[in-house]
């Protein structure tokens, strides 16, 4: 019969290497998932040209809203 604190202890560690299991799938899942999306384009820098941006051009006066 072991000790309760040694069956506890493995009980513990028992759990933990469950979860860094269950972890690992659940990472290993996300990245397959990931992998298969379809890949989305950047914006273009037109979209970008809005007088709400707060930035400093050469050929305009800085801008804010």
């Amino acid at each position: 019969m072991l000790h309760p604190a040694l069956t506890r202890a493995l009980a513990t560690a028992h759990m933990e290497d469950l979860h860094r299991a269950a972890a690992r799938r659940h990472t290993i899942r996300l990245a397959r998932r990931v992998v298969h999306e379809p890949r989305v384009a950047a914006t273009p820098i037109a979209y970008c040209d809005s007088p709400r941006l707060d930035y400093v051009d050469a050929a305009r006066p800085r801008l804010t809203a």
